[in-house]
């Protein structure tokens, strides 16, 4: 420790000491600091993940008649608003009855990927896929979004080279293989 020396107003002579800094203490801290940067920038947790940036946010209308109909516009209204847990009860037994429907197959898969429920997804999307409805290379697309949201990047890229060039989804595609 060292001792610095000061007057007081009487003019006489007085020492104070002066601790020395501790420098250990400020390695330590500034350490911390720049790890929990670090942490922040990698974990980001203001940036939505991959699954979420690629989604599709398309709302779900429904033109069908008779008497599914109604029961059908209920559960475009909670997928609409986004309760896709009450969306996804009510389309899994419509779902049930008439698995041949695209565009039932189509949302329900959907509501099951929001669910987590990816591999049961995967198998309506599939049917789809192998078929040939309108929203094959949308199902395509949407497989690989639920490898993806289970963080597995191979059957994604995989999925992801099924959708061809000009088809409405070729473009993000594209850009979410580059990602991967």
């Amino acid at each position: 420790m060292t001792q610095n020396i000061h007057f007081s107003e009487e003019g006489k002579q007085a020492e104070i000491p002066i601790k020395k800094a501790n420098y250990k203490s400020y390695i330590i801290w500034g350490s911390v600091a720049v790890v929990l940067i670090i942490s922040l920038f990698i974990w980001a947790p203001w940036s939505s993940g991959l699954y979420n940036k690629f989604a599709i946010s398309k709302q779900m209308s429904v033109t069908e008649r008779g008497e599914s109909a109604g029961v059908l516009t209920k559960a475009a209204e909670l997928y609409n608003s986004g309760d896709y847990t009450a969306a996804r009860k009510i389309m899994q037994t419509e779902y049930m009855s008439n698995p041949q429907d695209p565009l039932l197959s189509y949302y329900f898969s959907i509501t099951l990927i929001k669910n987590s429920q990816e591999h049961e997804a995967r198998t309506v999307l599939k049917k789809l896929y192998e078929g040939e409805s309108a929203f094959k290379y949308d199902a395509a697309y949407y497989v690989a979004l639920s490898y993806i949201k289970q963080d597995n990047k191979k059957e994604a890229l995989i999925w992801l080279s099924k959708i061809p060039q000009g088809t409405p989804n070729y473009e993000k595609a594209k850009e979410l293989s580059g990602k991967l």
